[in-house]
């Protein structure tokens, strides 16, 4: 996320990043287990989710292996480009997956309903599977065919020379600011919902709820990325960055895994089922 190169390794940086990265695959992994393996209510969509899950999982792994084996991959250009490439396109197309989230949140609090059969033929899995791939893949084949050098920096990544981060960051800011705005247009439609709710018990009960898993998609929807813009210079912010943008996993599956309802029954379930069994052995 920074504009200007970076600046000489850290040890201590370099320990917390890959602590971090290993923390948010664990919980990545987990909530891609949890979204395939547990059965969900019809009215859910999930797709938005598990292909945030998907995209951001490989692109840590991938990262985390080029920067483990840095000295080896480095000095082989061609490897060294191909792999920045990939992380160009893995984490472009999870920030697509991003804004998909945030529009599929949007409808579904405006609607406070299901979104009805019409609605939901536009928005079907296969339509957003196309958007959220196709727009990664054009961006990094346009900068592919504009600078074919672009690729392959020190650290694997995108170079910063003739601006060609920018190929990145970019369509980031654009769909960061995006999130914003749909951010804010959730809260505001939110609260003005729940002033026309009885306050009754159960209903306030899951309004804080609701309240909650709005406010922890600030994480989940890459807002928090912004402050990737902000870290030169400061080491508190730059953990900071790294704790927030590698817990997303971690907060998709607090949001949407521990705090369902039925999603716990089913753990339960299996868990009951898994010490019936030891104690039967």
């Amino acid at each position: 996320m920074q504009t200007s190169r970076p600046t000489e390794d850290d040890p201590l940086m370099e320990l917390v990043n890959l602590v971090c990265v290993i923390v948010g695959l664990v919980f990545f992994s987990l909530a891609l287990l949890t979204f395939a393996l547990c059965q969900w209510s019809p009215g859910v969509n999930n797709v938005a989710r598990i292909n945030i899950c998907i995209s951001l999982l490989l692109a840590h792994l991938l990262f985390l292996l080029t920067q483990q084996f840095l000295s080896l991959i480095h000095p082989l250009q061609v490897l060294c480009a191909v792999i920045s490439g990939l992380l160009h396109f893995l984490f472009l197309s999870g920030f697509v997956w991003m804004f998909i989230e945030a529009v599929l949140l949007f409808i579904c609090v405006k609607n406070l309903s299901q979104i009805s059969s019409k609605k939901r033929e536009v928005l079907s899995s296969g339509f957003l599977c196309v958007i959220g791939y196709l727009v990664a893949l054009v961006v990094v084949c346009v900068s592919v065919s504009l600078v074919p050098e672009g690729y392959g920096s020190e650290h694997c990544w995108i170079k910063h020379d003739k601006g060609f981060i920018w190929s990145f960051l970019g369509p980031v800011c654009v769909i960061l600011a995006l999130n914003m705005i749909l951010f804010i247009k959730i809260i505001i439609t939110l609260n003005s919902t729940l002033k026309k709710l009885n306050a009754e018990v159960s209903q306030m009960k899951q309004t804080k709820i609701m309240v909650f898993k709005t406010l922890a998609q600030f994480v989940v929807l890459g807002c928090s990325w912004i402050l990737g813009f902000f870290t030169n210079g400061s080491k508190e912010l730059e953990i900071l960055f790294l704790i927030l943008n590698s817990q997303q996993g971690t907060f998709i599956f607090l949001i949407y895994c521990v705090l369902n309802h039925e999603v716990r029954q089913q753990y339960r379930k299996f868990f009951r089922c898994l010490c019936c069994g030891r104690k039967q052995h």
